[in-house]
């Protein structure tokens, strides 16, 4: 949206930083001797007077921006009421989790694929994974002027993946002269954390009718790890959760070289000679018990090692340049380019027999499956056989013992990811007949290049080594300091450099015609009408280690992929005065793919304005979401699944599960999804310096495509719902080996809520007071899973199904639906200060049972952020703050995702406590 005339009536518009939009009229009339320009808002095809649109858009504003002091785009989006952590994707997910550095939003919830992302009101080209989401860690917070989120479902005018709505980043496109400025800041709390970022914007508007402006910044932030907080340095807390990541030097069974394990001697509960005589510290680990507290093991205590947050950089450069021809064309074009590096480092990796299974070279090198300790191994004979007997499991001795190692020799786990995105765009715009219109080319490009620098290494490579039956292996070695020669082997193991290249390409044309359709009376009839053409496609391109599933730790094989598709389509849109205080709008869109058919979907909305203090609005419309090329064209492959419980009914009774023989994959049979969407609203001025408003919305979402999480497909196995049955396999100790969970079509989702605004603002003698307040109140989130459960998901994490605390839809993969959500904004001015204080808030929620069977509560949270900012030099701008001043630190919670962190919610709390900042700008003119 370009801003033309009538600032005033747009700051009135934008009450509290939600489009209220109904109550310019004042602020128009001081303006009457100045003509009224059109312009087009995030929603609409329609160029109009800025107070005639109906729908509801919040509008984050340069200025709210540095008032929050927020030190990243992923934070800034975190701010606003309607955006849930559900669905979406954060920096410290990648902690464990194949991310590739990617960071989401996810609007109302339901996906971070189902909520649309433009730059400058055009889409950019997904992150390169495949999984249908746009990295906002690539758009620079600094070139950013104002975010659009048009909270409403929009396939009617933007297509596919606008179910939710949209998120409108609009970057600096008209600029005279440069702006430097720069931020620092750090937590106040001892460890890492601390960021900054510097940019610059220089831009010119001469005579010619030539403007333009570019901007580059650089974002830096450093990471923090569990060990420098209290609430995660330990992943055991009872009775909350036990640590029951894979230990070193666990007898997973009895061997037999080239049958595998003996499972009428062996089995996975054979425990660890160390943790029986209490010194499972000499090798770095915790004792831990199963089966009743019968069985001793050895633990791995992850929580000081993970990487609470990751070290990120951000390198961008923007610009725009137009040039206005005559006074009917003007030629434009823009580009963005910007490198994000995300580095997570974090535990070392596990290796045991199931983790291989997944892994081709074994069988083609005739390795063994396991880790084994031979009857000729010293330690054998002096430490397993003696432990062997104490348990009664006298019948091993004899046989090879497979074994569970922790595996330090690399060190930590660290990854980069270098995500690059790259848009151009070229066209014209003009007038034509008294119609404008509008034509222009992108080309969009997301490359992700995956590489690691330690804590990696080949599995069989390490297998190798260890199972030489003359390496003499001592799995409970003090410190796992092994012989010369074995050590020397195991190096030769080692994996660093590239791993894996994704890329993610989108060209599109497009040409759209607006304007006066005809008059009837006092009224004009508005029309819009346009094509567009796109190609978009993906590429995989993994490393042959990493095809054969051979790299420890990064969770077993990825294949290569090249698929692509073209979306052809046509749209239009009708706006009608249908009375002097009732408009009606209606658009339509339809789209042909090439892959998964045609559609066609609509929207209709209503405003009506009895009075100058209330307006009333409404809409209804459909909407479309066609499958990922991921989604359809991945092939199923075998790795390592996520962590679950297998303690409930008819279970094994074992918590903290990773298995590695897990088929993940994708469908060619799913189908596209499809949605309604209504909305119903009121806005009121009672006087003129106070708005307010209401909007209720619902959206129903059918054929949802989505994977079960693995405590659903166990829970559901358990208690023997046939739509599970064949998805488990289990051995003859009643134990989990394997696990199917593909994507596909599982069911419905029926999502209401109400969003509230309001605005209040006055000049007092002591200086001018202005209160924005916005919140979202989650009335229903029910979706039904691929067993047909109905699952409410608002304000919890699980559902108790057949008297099982059964994690929720979605809860695999992070995030919860809060209750309620708001954030109260104060601004104090006078002169050349200004100070604003900020409360965010959300409700409490469940999260799963703890490890005595009780549910678990997170309570309410509230933090309190403060700026303050001095205008008193010319040209310059100096800012401080303070975000979570009082230090607020989260509930112990229980997750029902496979976060690596320990003792807080990665998608709710940030770690970094309370954190100081400092800015600055100043402006050559």
């Amino acid at each position: 949206m370009v801003e033309k005339i009538l600032a005033k009536s747009v700051r009135l518009m934008f009450v509290g930083g939600v489009a209220v939009t109904a109550f310019a009229q004042t602020a128009m009339a001081q303006e009457a001797a100045q003509a009224v320009q059109r312009v087009e808002v995030t929603g609409s095809s329609l160029k109009r007077v800025d107070s005639e649109t109906a729908l509801p858009v919040t509008v984050v504003t340069k200025t709210e921006i540095d008032r929050l002091g927020v030190t990243s785009t992923q934070e800034l989006l975190s701010t606003i009421t309607a955006i849930a952590s559900a669905g979406s994707t954060t920096n410290a997910a990648g902690a464990g989790n194949s991310t590739g550095g990617l960071s989401s939003i996810s609007l109302r919830g339901i996906g971070d694929a189902r909520t649309l992302v433009l730059v400058n009101g055009r889409r950019l080209a997904t992150f390169a994974n495949g999984g249908g989401a746009v990295n906002i860690n690539v758009i620079p917070l600094a070139a950013i002027e104002r975010v659009e989120v048009l909270k409403d479902g929009a396939s009617g005018i933007y297509g596919s993946d606008a179910m939710a709505g949209v998120v409108n980043f609009i970057l600096k496109k008209k600029y005279e002269g440069i702006e430097v400025s720069s931020q620092l800041g750090s937590p106040t709390n001892s460890g890492g954390g601390q960021n900054g970022r510097a940019s610059i914007v220089a831009g010119f508007d001469n005579d010619n009718g030539l403007n333009g402006v570019i901007s580059g910044s650089y974002e830096k932030a450093k990471a923090l790890f569990g060990k420098d907080r209290a609430y995660a340095n330990t992943a055991t807390r009872i009775p909350f959760y036990s640590s029951g990541a894979t230990g070193q030097g666990n007898i997973q069974g009895g061997w037999t070289v080239g049958g595998g394990m003996d499972q009428a001697t062996g089995g996975s509960g054979i425990g660890n000679p160390l943790a029986a005589t209490n010194q499972c510290g000499t090798i770095g680990m915790s004792k831990l018990t199963k089966s009743g507290g019968k069985i001793p093991y050895c633990a791995y205590d992850s929580g000081p090692d993970v990487g609470l947050t990751p070290d990120r950089e951000l390198l961008s450069v923007s610009g725009s340049l137009n040039y206005k021809v005559n006074a009917n064309v003007e030629l434009f074009a823009d580009g963005l380019f910007s490198r994000s590096k995300v580095t997570q480092t974090y535990q070392a990796s596990p290796a045991r027999s199931d983790f291989f299974d997944g892994d081709s070279l074994f069988d083609a090198q005739k390795v063994e499956k396991a880790l084994l300790i031979y009857p000729t191994n010293p330690v054998y004979n002096s430490i397993a056989v003696p432990y062997l007997n104490s348990i009664g499991k006298g019948a091993l001795i004899g046989q090879p013992l497979a074994i569970t190692a922790r595996v330090k020799d690399f060190g930590p786990r660290s990854g980069v990811d270098t995500a690059d995105q790259y848009r151009m765009l070229i066209g014209a715009k003009g007038t034509i007949a008294d119609q404008d219109y509008e034509v222009a080319y992108a080309t969009n490009q997301s490359k992700l290049t995956s590489a690691v620098t330690s804590g990696y290494f080949s599995q069989v490579g390490y297998a190798k080594a260890i199972n030489d039956v003359n390496s003499n292996w001592n799995p409970w070695a003090p410190g796992g300091v092994q012989n010369p020669a074995l050590t020397s082997a195991i190096q030769a193991a080692k994996f660093s450099g590239d791993y894996l290249t994704q890329t993610s390409k989108n060209n599109t044309f497009d040409a759209k015609i607006t304007g006066e359709l005809l008059k009837l009376g006092e009224s004009t009839w508005q029309y819009a009408a346009g094509v567009q053409s796109t190609k978009e496609s993906i590429n995989f391109n993994p490393s042959a280690a990493y095809q054969a599933g051979d790299i420890a730790g990064l969770g077993g094989a990825v294949v290569p992929l090249d698929k692509s598709r073209t979306v052809n389509s046509l749209f239009g849109e009708l706006n009608i005065p249908l009375l002097k205080n009732l408009d009606g709008n209606l658009s339509a869109r339809s789209d042909r793919y090439n892959d998964v058919g045609n559609t066609t979907n609509y929207k209709a909305n209503f405003r009506y304005q009895p009075t100058k203090e209330i307006l009333f609005r409404t809409s209804y419309g459909s909407g479309f979401r066609a499958p990922t090329l991921n989604d359809l064209w991945y092939p199923q492959t075998v790795g390592s699944s996520g962590q679950f419980n297998d303690n409930g009914p008819g279970g094994s009774g074992q918590t903290n599960i990773q298995i590695g023989n897990e088929t993940t994959g994708g469908n060619p049979n799913l189908q596209p999804e499809k949605s309604k969407q209504f909305s119903v609203g009121v806005v009121l001025q009672p006087t003129n310096n106070l708005s307010l408003g209401a909007d209720f919305f619902r959206i129903r979402i059918s054929n949802y495509i989505s994977a079960p999480s693995e405590q659903e497909v166990v829970d559901g196995y358990r208690r023997g719902d046939p739509a599970y049955k064949g998805l488990v396999t289990i051995d003859a100790g009643n134990n989990i080996t394997a696990m199917k969970v593909v994507t596909a079509n599982a069911g419905t989702a029926d999502v209401q809520g109400l969003d509230v605004f309001a605005n209040w603002k006055d000049k007092f003698a002591f200086g001018g007071m202005n209160v924005n307040f916005n919140g979202t109140y989650m009335h229903k989130f029910d979706q039904t899973s691929p067993g047909g459960v109905l699952y409410g998901k608002v304000g919890t994490l699980v559902n108790d199904v057949s008297g099982v605390a059964t994690p929720v839809v979605g809860a695999k993969d992070g995030g919860v639906i809060m209750r309620w959500k708001h954030q109260v904004a104060v601004t104090w001015s006078r002169d050349v200060w200004e100070s604003t204080i900020v409360q965010n808030f959300s409700s409490g929620y469940r999260t799963p049972n703890n490890l005595n069977g009780d549910p678990n509560y997170i309570s309410a949270f509230q933090t309190f952020d403060l700026n303050v900012k001095y205008k008193g030099i010319k040209n310059a701008t100096l800012s401080a703050g303070l975000k979570n001043i009082f230090d607020r630190h989260p509930d112990t919670f229980i997750p029902a995702s496979n976060q690596f962190q320990s003792g807080y919610d990665i998608y709710q709390y940030d770690p970094n406590g309370r954190f100081v900042y400092v800015a600055a700008t100043y402006k050559f003119k």
